[in-house]
């Protein structure tokens, strides 16, 4: 499968599972059903990994950006790869409204503004050290980011370590707009930061 469509295929599977995972009974599944997805969209990213580029950067937007700030994927391919990311992420969303599925939805507490951006800034900080982890061949540190966003942030965001997960559950209605747009930069913006004080507590592992 071509990179652009990985980038595609695993946002609208994290959508997608995000949102319809609200049917689970209980949270722990739904945020595992997440976490899940995000190991397999690490796992299937590895087969793009080159010597100089990781194709962890086709999983999600946070992941382009901490791994293009440490060199190890490349600046001229960032836009149409997070362009992917959003199309497939937004058609998921519109695919989960159009084929609603039966049973229960689990009732969770959605953030106001700037508690959603607080949090989305320590998730995305947690993210770009396990975005480094990961990057090492250690898939399963990819779990960390929905755990933490679903633990931090509540079950309905345990995508947030996708931003571009977030907006696909917006146009679903599974999220507000604004509470998506808040916490999509916040993440964005943790996980610059992250980046660089990983950079810098731990040279080595950038």
């Amino acid at each position: 499968m071509k990179p652009l469509a990985v980038a595609a295929v695993t946002a609208a599977l994290t959508t997608a599972v995000a949102a319809w995972s609200l049917r689970a009974t209980d949270p722990a599944t739904a945020v595992a059903a997440v976490a899940v997805v995000a190991v397999a969209a690490a796992w299937l990213a590895g087969f793009h990994d080159t010597s100089e580029t990781s194709g962890l950067a086709l999983t999600g937007p946070a992941q382009l950006v901490s791994l293009t700030l440490v060199g190890r994927a490349a600046v001229g391919g960032a836009l149409p790869t997070l362009a992917a990311q959003v199309v497939g992420a937004v058609a998921a969303g519109a695919a989960v409204t159009a084929l609603d599925l039966p049973g229960g939805s689990l009732v969770w507490d959605e953030p106001g503004l700037v508690t959603g951006g607080v949090l989305g800034l320590v998730a995305g900080l947690v993210l770009a050290w396990t975005t480094l982890a990961a990057d090492t061949g250690a898939v399963a540190w990819a779990a960390a980011g929905p755990v933490t966003s679903g633990t931090v942030l509540g079950v309905g965001l345990a995508a947030a370590a996708h931003p571009g997960a977030l907006l696909g559950l917006a146009v679903a209605g599974v999220v507000a707009w604004p509470v998506a747009l808040v916490v999509a930069g916040a993440v964005l913006v943790g996980t610059a930061l992250g980046t660089f004080v990983v950079s810098w507590v731990s040279p080595h592992a950038a």
